[in-house]
């Protein structure tokens, strides 16, 4: 992942601020702490290799917001089994602008093979202006840039009109189990009025220069 292209997802990230005053002078401090949560989040392998799986990022990324002040109420670690825990935040609003918004990433990854690495797959590192790591983009980057939001927006006393959710799955790459589960046992924690799934879209580069972000609407789910 270049460097570069993490400053794009920061400015995205940025822009979710919603009228806060001179989001530029707070841009050093957010990208620091995007930075260090992209970070803790490469450095644990979430991979079926990891053993525990997710859980461990999982509570890592409830650390961080409850340790910003976020209600432990409204911060659970929750799934069908410890390997397939999910993230539920909620951010609340004071409800005037309808019901809620969720926001979605994932913190499982596909496995690395040490052997077909030429360093640690599971250790977060940046040489000559780009990230490497297992999930250092699909999809680590957008986990981090939801939680640093939250924790930014919180620490500003921003009070949205409406609840903001953040759900980080635990088997994208897999059968969804924790996300079906959910649904099944739990649907109040995911209902919302719309999705945004920060999987589901790509910065375009040409010659090395970004010139748009791309939004995927749909998926195809087969095709022979």
């Amino acid at each position: 992942m270049r460097a570069r292209t993490f400053a794009i997802i920061l400015a995205f990230a940025l822009a979710l601020g919603l009228g806060l005053d001179s989001p530029s002078a707070r841009a050093d401090e957010a990208e620091d702490l995007l930075r260090d949560i992209h970070r803790e989040l490469v450095n644990i392998n979430t991979a079926p290799s990891g053993g525990a799986t997710t859980l461990e990022a999982a509570t890592a990324m409830a650390r961080r917001l409850t340790g910003a002040g976020m209600p432990e109420s409204d911060v659970l670690v929750i799934g069908p089994t410890p390997e397939k825990s999910t993230l539920v935040a909620r951010y609340r609003g004071d409800g005037t602008g309808g019901r809620p918004i969720l926001m979605m990433a994932h913190l499982d990854v596909v496995e690395a093979l040490p052997e077909d690495w030429s360093f640690d797959p599971f250790a977060h590192r940046e040489e000559d202006g780009y990230f490497y790591g297992r999930g250092s983009i699909d999809n680590k980057a957008g986990a981090a840039v939801l939680v640093s939001n939250f924790i930014r927006l919180r620490n500003e006393g921003f009070e949205p009109s409406r609840d903001l959710i953040v759900y980080l799955s635990a088997d994208e790459e897999t059968d969804a189990v924790s996300t079906l589960w959910l649904l099944e046992h739990h649907p109040d924690l995911l209902e919302a009025e719309y999705a945004l799934n920060s999987d589901a879209g790509y910065v375009q580069m040409v010659a090395g220069q970004a010139t748009g972000f791309m939004v995927q609407a749909a998926e195809k789910m087969y095709g022979d």
